[in-house]
């Protein structure tokens, strides 16, 4: 089955697969008010507040976690869980890193974790279930807290 997008294009005429225009008194494009297209208020596109595009509030972009670096101040760790050896990866004497992608959310804590490069024998199982314990001063952004994506490792070393 196929899908085509429709929008309203604001013209007196209506066309084959166009949908009811608005009211064209409200210049908005939505449920939302304040001139904006979507649900939100203000000016901008989508569910946000203000003139932005997104979930956001205020004139950026929202809609997902920035990436450290140009503006963005980094999370801190402030506790860090250790991960714990599986018998196996022991037994066959594995050691190494295992590197992973986050997201450290705007309260410090982690979610959405992706091994980059693991090690096997269970390790990365573990070095996962050890991260989403660390927890962070988040990052920020224009002294504001934000969802950033990072990249961690977590060591395996037998002693």
């Amino acid at each position: 089955m196929l899908i085509a997008p429709v929008a309203a294009s604001g013209r007196e005429r209506q066309r084959d697969g166009e949908i009811d225009t608005v009211d064209r008194r409200d210049d908005s494009l939505g449920s939302g008010t304040g001139g904006g297209a979507g649900t939100g208020h203000g000016l901008g596109n989508g569910p946000g507040v203000g003139a932005g595009i997104g979930p956001g509030v205020g004139g950026g972009t929202g809609g997902g976690p920035f990436r450290a670096g140009s503006g963005i101040e980094p999370p801190r760790l402030v506790r860090e869980v250790k991960a714990i050896y599986t018998d196996e990866a022991r037994r066959r004497g594995i050691t190494g890193d295992v590197d992973l992608e986050i997201v450290v959310k705007r309260d410090g804590t982690v979610d959405d974790v992706r091994v980059l490069r693991g090690l096997d024998a269970g390790l990365d199982q573990r070095a996962m279930a050890a991260v989403r314990n660390w927890r962070f001063a988040p990052a920020r952004r224009q002294g504001e807290p934000v969802d950033v994506i990072v990249a961690v490792s977590v060591e395996f070393m037998l002693r």
